[in-house]
Formats: C-alpha cells, sequence, structure tokens
C-alpha cells in the first residue's frame, strides 16, 4: 500500500470515529431532554382517581387546560428519546449485544410510529370530543367519547407493549451483553421491560385499572425513563473520553 493510500484511510477512519461521536453526543442530549420532559409531562398529566370509570376520565380530560400543551410535549419527548435509542444502537456497534439493538432499533421505529398516532388521538381529537361532551351532555355525545377513551386504551396497550415492553427489553439486551457500558444496567432494563411488557397485555385484556395502569405501570415506565436519561449520560460521558 502507498503512502498516500495509507494516509487516506486513516483520515477516513478518523472522520468517520468524529462523525459517529458526535452522533452519539446528539443522541445524548436528545435522550436526556427527552427523558426529563417525558417525567415533567407524565406528572402533569390530567388523570382521574376513578381511572377504571370512562366518565369520569372524560370528564378529567374535559376539565384540563393543559391536555393539548401536555401531549404535545409529550410528542416532542417521544421523538427525542427515539434519538437517543438511535445514538445508543450506535454507541455498541461492533459489541456482541449489536444485534440486539438491531432489532430493538426496529421495533423503536414502530413504537414511535404508535407514539404519533396516539399523541394524535388521545392529544387532539379526545380533547375535542369530550369538550362537546362536556360542553352538551347527553347519550349521544357520551357514547361517542366513551368509544374514544376505547380507541385511545387500544393504542394505549399496544404501545406499552411495543415501547416499553419489546423495545427496551431487546436494548437492554444489547447493553447486558455490551462491553462499553456496566452489564447490570441492560439487565435492569430487561427486568423492567419485562414486567412492562406483562402489565402492556394485562391492560389490553382487561382496561384501564388503578393496579396495573396507575400503580404498576406507572412505575416501571418511569424507572424506564430514568434508565434512558441514565444511558443519555453514560453516552455523552463517552464521547467525551473518546475526544
Amino acid at each position: 500500500m502507498s503512502a498516500s493510500h495509507a494516509s487516506g484511510s486513516l483520515d477516513d477512519g478518523a472522520s468517520s470515529a468524529a462523525d459517529d461521536r458526535t452522533l452519539i453526543r446528539i443522541g445524548a442530549v436528545s435522550a436526556i431532554i427527552g427523558a426529563v420532559l417525558f417525567m415533567v409531562a407524565n406528572i402533569l398529566h390530567a388523570r382521574s382517581p376513578n381511572i377504571e370509570i370512562t366518565q369520569a376520565q372524560i370528564e378529567a380530560v374535559a376539565a384540563s387546560d393543559i391536555w393539548l400543551t401536555d401531549h404535545l410535549v409529550l410528542l416532542v419527548s417521544g421523538l427525542l428519546l427515539l434519538g437517543g435509542l438511535v445514538a445508543l444502537r450506535k454507541s455498541i456497534s461492533g459489541q456482541p449485544g449489536a444485534a440486539w439493538a438491531e432489532f430493538g432499533y426496529v421495533s423503536a421505529l414502530v413504537s414511535t410510529g404508535l407514539w404519533v398516532v396516539l399523541i394524535g388521538l388521545d392529544g387532539i381529537t379526545s380533547k375535542v370530543v369530550h369538550d362537546a361532551y362536556a360542553a352538551a351532555p347527553g347519550a349521544g355525545t357520551l357514547a361517542i367519547a366513551e368509544m374514544m377513551e376505547e380507541i385511545d386504551i387500544g393504542l394505549f396497550s399496544t404501545f406499552i407493549i411495543v415501547f416499553f415492553g419489546v423495545t427496551l427489553l431487546l436494548y437492554g439486551l444489547g447493553v447486558a451483553f455490551s462491553d462499553n457500558y456496566p452489564r447490570w444496567l441492560g439487565w435492569v432494563a430487561v427486568v423492567l421491560a419485562t414486567a412492562s411488557l406483562i402489565t402492556g397485555f394485562v391492560q389490553a385484556y382487561t382496561g384501564l385499572s388503578v393496579l396495573v395502569t396507575s400503580m404498576l405501570f406507572s412505575s416501571f415506565s418511569s424507572f424506564l425513563t430514568l434508565w434512558l436519561l441514565t444511558m443519555g449520560v453514560l453516552m455523552w460521558r463517552r464521547t467525551r473520553v473518546a475526544s
């Protein structure tokens, strides 16, 4: 190999490594901001204490003044978390767990699509329908609002299964079999994602409930969001060390 060819190969390698660091750094910031926004928006999310009673939930939505804004923040946070997962996949490429992350990435794209649709229906359309019921209570408007709630529950349960279940389970396995991050963090995600997967299936069969939705899923999803925040911080530190 000539000196010029060797120099060109080294330059290409250095450029590729720099590009990877930039991608991971952007994704790390995306994961951190997305996780923080997701947690704040969920804290502010209007909920009825009688979550199992559909009419009570409808009235809670209609009474909320920040419902639309809160859901738009949730939309942005979900897109930012996807950026974080893209970076996490890149950060363990070439590692034994990379194959798990590749499958997780596909699942993340599917779940983000579900999230966009869910926010459009639950965050925008449901607010209009439930406000209409509050303005003119009646059997007809209540039936439409209840139907809207059932659609939201179906999409929400599917999202739980695909994102908090399958996607983060696969990414957890990717981290667990990688040398770039503490392996125990990967297994924590695997356990929490498996629990979320089960709660998603239970909710799909039984509907919203205080135990499954408000207590179990809220706990599992909160810890998984903190996990994504932690991975964002670790990715940022790795890029600082590498540079």
